[in-house]
């Protein structure tokens, strides 16, 4: 079941982010160390200031997504569960509940490459690459976008 996230659901939230960012990460040539989103101060008020689903099923949090305004900043599955279609299935539910924009954007690193095809499989394309700093490295990122 998809529900909206609640405070209580932050502890396991944050953990499934830090188990999920490897992934994210995972085609970069860099070592990066990853962190619950309770240690990570920015992100975590970014995190709060969303509009957030979570997945959950026999009272296991699975994954979890969110968006603000016509962003989607967050999209989090917990590797265990991979293959599951969860982070599909909260995509599908974010964008019914985002039709009503004109375009949805969505930034990823360009080398996760599953997280492309994704998307790209659910109408989104290139916009434009960007190159960020993540822990003293610089990566490239991957703006998308969908019209709707």
């Amino acid at each position: 079941m998809i529900r909206a996230y609640q405070k209580e659901d932050l502890t396991h939230v944050s953990e499934i982010y830090r188990r999920a960012r490897p992934y994210e990460l995972g085609f970069e040539t860099s070592q990066f160390e990853f962190y619950s989103l309770l240690d990570e101060p920015d992100n975590l008020k970014r995190f709060l200031q969303s509009t957030v689903f979570v997945l959950e099923e026999e009272g296991e949090l699975k994954g979890f997504g969110g968006y603000v305004h016509d962003y989607i900043a967050w999209l989090y599955v917990d590797p265990k569960v991979h293959r599951q279609k969860v982070g599909l299935r909260l995509l599908k539910y974010m964008l019914e509940k985002l039709k009503h924009k004109k375009q949805l954007r969505i930034s990823i690193v360009k080398s996760n490459l599953a997280a492309r095809a994704c998307y790209e499989a659910l109408g989104f394309h290139e916009q434009a690459t960007f190159s960020f700093n993540f822990q003293g490295q610089m990566l490239e990122g991957l703006r998308m976008t969908r019209e709707l």
